[in-house]
């Protein structure tokens, strides 16, 4: 019979996988929409509008629930999964391939984590985490010195990509610190970027472009960057945060850079280079390091 204990951490890696398998298609139908007509805030009002839409009823009745005057942690839950962290990353799309940005991306958010984590948090990383790390970032060197080494062609969409990661390190880390309701906090977070960022779009002409493109590419990027990314995967995420840890949630977000990459190449045909492939085996590896012989209590905040 499974203990309590490790039912709750077994429901955590449970959501946390969720998460990641919804991330995972993020990144290639990201690009996808982008190498269409699309461009990166067209997909950040798709990616908060319909959310904030649904969601705002539900915030408006835990209106109570949301710990306002912990406004700085507040303010680093709303950018860090927010409209500027998603205009990084879809702008770092238009340069990258879907297996760079998965490398970049999923891959170097673990080590961000455990360093803010370690900082903010009082949370003390197992030793083997530590191990696993060190060969998630070994993962993301080399996609990073294959392009230095190149003719530096791809470092501007790499550099906003780890710009990116950094802002959805902040929020795993606010996320964790606050304990929020799950849904309060996908609804927090998608209500509060559409009421900014919908107003400046419009104003700038963003009604006219949605209007112009084929329904059948709103409906599909709505449903899944509306209602799949920014609450199931969200809402799921917080879940497993709240359930494991900043830092133990965070490591499995690397297992998502394989199936970034199965999926770009399928949705695609993105081509993954030698070095790309090292990173991904490399990240793999880091994650299988990072959770063997995890103790129950790895990774929780310091008593």
């Amino acid at each position: 019979m499974i203990r309590m204990p490790d039912r709750r951490r077994l429901a955590g890696f449970a959501a946390a996988f969720v998460a990641v398998c919804v991330w995972a298609g993020w990144i290639p139908m990201t690009r996808l929409a982008i190498s269409a007509r699309l461009t990166p805030e067209d997909v950040v009002a798709l990616r908060y509008g319909v959310p904030g839409l649904l969601l705002a009823p539900y915030l408006v009745l835990r209106w109570r629930q949301v710990p306002w005057r912990r406004w700085g942690l507040l303010v680093a839950l709303i950018v860090g999964a927010g409209a500027p962290y998603q205009l990084l990353f879809g702008h770092g799309l238009a340069v990258a391939n879907s297996g760079q940005a998965a490398v970049l991306g999923p891959g170097l958010v673990s080590p961000l984590v455990v360093m803010l984590a370690m900082l903010f948090l009082g949370e003390r990383p197992a030793p083997t985490r530590f191990a696993g790390l060190a060969v998630t970032l070994a993962g993301v060197g080399v996609v990073l010195a294959h392009d230095i080494a190149h003719g530096h062609s791809h470092l501007v969409g790499f550099g906003l990509i780890v710009c990116a990661s950094f802002l959805w390190a902040m929020y795993t880390t606010a996320s964790r610190a606050l304990g929020l309701n799950p849904f309060v906090n996908a609804s927090l977070v998608a209500v509060v970027n559409a009421l900014i960022y919908l107003p400046i779009y419009l104003a700038c002409g963003g009604a006219a472009r949605l209007a112009a493109l084929p329904a059948g590419d709103l409906w599909l990027q709505g449903l899944y960057q509306g209602v799949l990314t920014a609450i199931v995967a969200l809402a799921a995420f917080a879940f497993a945060v709240g359930r494991l840890g900043a830092a133990a949630a965070a490591s499995v977000m690397p297992l998502s850079p394989v199936l970034v990459a199965v999926f770009g190449w399928f949705l695609l045909r993105d081509r993954i280079d030698v070095p790309t492939a090292w990173g991904l085996v490399a990240i793999g590896a880091g994650v299988l390091v990072a959770n063997s012989r995890a103790k129950p209590g790895a990774g929780a905040r310091a008593r």
